[in-house]
């Protein structure tokens, strides 16, 4: 589905302003990194998916 090193567009932003996020690791829970400020963050999959813009 999402391969690690992949950039996501999401639908929200984050409280950065940036809406680009680095995959880092994929499964069940999938880790993202801020492309703008370096946050990382662990979200579920499904979530995600729904989340994701344009695909």
């Amino acid at each position: 589905m999402y391969e690690v090193g992949q950039i996501l567009r999401l639908r929200k932003k984050h409280a950065c302003g940036g809406d680009t996020w680095e995959v880092l690791k994929s499964g069940v829970d999938m880790r993202l990194k801020c492309q703008s400020c370096g946050r990382v963050i662990l979200i579920p999959r499904d979530k995600l998916v729904r989340q994701v813009k344009g695909g």
